[in-house]
């Protein structure tokens, strides 16, 4: 077939039009209108938990004194609210604990946790079976479940110990392992065979993150002591996202004289990221998979709003504004965003759905790390394309066009 230099413009038109056809558009996340999960009664707080589909919930009531003067003990319910059916469910047992200590709670797959006194206990919302796990008598600060392993942070476990140590069982409850670190350890989370949490070994205000390979039994420290503070980790897969301050003694000054950074550190890789640096205070923040979750009081009113980065697409989007007067934190979870907040003086959770046509469910596994050294200082993280096979056909379309029109000017200046 001969082209002639008539055809030329008709052929660009045809190269436009596929090129537009061929080429995908830039990924762009979607969020759903927040909605409203659960509202506690007035005189208590929710606190919650959040894996594969379900939020596990716990309304508590602290020991108080009413209006009267009368004195008030505490009391504690529990909830499972599945997403996909949008049905909330109360759990009820005839032992339930009271809430007048700390009491933290945890679910992995179908089976939710809490503490007792003296036990931790389990219930799996599919069979509907309630167990105990006893522990010696302890005061259990924070607790990380993930399929068989447990891991706790706890004071006084087992024999009067001081400090709060770190205890792990990689066979549901029935053995646990002591492993104890200079200072308080604060704040433990869980992704395969890594745990990480932060501490004050230094001493107050001081903190730093760490990082436990439970196969191996090391630890490791990220970021420079000498630097600034480091706190709030989570944890999914490799990447260890947390709060970095470089100021010491801002936790002494207001809410918008901060000025924090969130970060992440590839713990396989011993490479640290800027993941935002909004000026301001920033809340603890949550990682599943690509998605990092937060809030910071970047906003001139100094009102507290949501954001999520999408490490993908390395950006940032705003999510929703946030009514508690300190932030909220939250959780994310394949394309769920909970977090608790407060209207009408009530507390109550919310949750955001996360539309995403590019999302792959990739699951979770836990990479060992080395020592952290030689990290790059705030780099940012390395955008993924999605769009490599259409960026192929697009060369190809584009090649086969210059040839075309190069033959019709050839044949052009032979015809003449």
């Amino acid at each position: 077939m001969r082209i002639t230099i008539s055809q030329i413009p008709l052929i660009l038109s045809l190269l436009i039009i596929l090129i537009s056809s061929c080429v995908l558009p830039a990924s762009a996340l979607e969020f759903s209108e927040e909605k409203i999960i659960f509202v506690a009664d007035e005189t208590a707080a929710p606190k919650f938990a959040i894996d594969s589909g379900n939020i596990f919930i716990m309304e508590r009531c602290m020991n108080h004194k009413n209006d009267h003067g009368d004195y008030i003990i505490g009391w504690s319910k529990l909830y499972i609210y599945n997403i996909s059916t949008d049905k909330l469910t109360e759990l009820t047992f005839d032992d339930m604990p009271n809430t007048g200590n700390h009491f933290p709670i945890d679910i992995s797959g179908n089976t939710v946790y809490w503490m007792g006194e003296s036990y931790i206990r389990l219930y799996d919302t599919e069979s509907k079976s309630y167990d105990k796990l006893p522990v010696p008598s302890s005061q259990l600060r924070y607790l990380a479940v993930q399929d068989e392993t447990l891991a706790l942070i706890a004071t006084d476990y087992p024999n009067g110990m001081e400090g709060n140590d770190i205890y792990i069982s990689t066979d549901a409850g029935g053995n646990f392992k002591h492993y104890i670190f200079p200072g308080y350890q604060y704040d433990i989370k869980i992704s395969g065979n890594n745990v990480a949490f932060y501490d004050d070994r230094y001493g107050q205000m001081r903190n730093t993150v760490h990082y436990l390979n439970i196969d191996t039994g090391e630890s490791h420290q990220i970021g420079d002591e000498t630097k600034g503070v480091y706190l709030y980790p989570d944890i999914s897969g490799s990447n260890i996202v947390y709060i970095f301050d470089p100021d010491f003694s801002s936790f002494m000054k207001g809410p918008k004289e901060a000025k924090q950074e969130l970060h992440l550190t590839d713990i396989s890789t011993n490479k640290t990221y800027l993941i935002a640096s909004p000026n301001a205070r920033i809340s603890s923040a949550a990682i599943d998979n690509d998605y990092i979750v937060w809030c910071d009081n970047r906003d001139e009113s100094g009102k507290y709003k949501l954001f999520l980065f999408n490490m993908k697409e390395n950006k940032e989007y705003y999510v929703a504004d946030i009514n508690a007067e300190y932030g909220a934190a939250p959780l994310v979870s394949k394309n769920t965003i909970v977090w608790a907040d407060g209207v009408d003086n009530k507390g109550v959770i919310k949750i955001v759905t996360i539309h995403d046509e590019n999302y792959v469910d990739e699951g979770i596994s836990g990479n060992s790390g080395t020592d952290n050294t030689n990290n790059s200082e705030n780099p940012q993280p390395q955008q993924t394309s999605p769009q490599t096979a259409s960026g192929e056909i697009v060369c190809i379309i584009i090649s086969v066009g210059i040839a075309l029109i190069a033959k019709a000017g050839y044949h052009g200046r032979k015809n003449n």
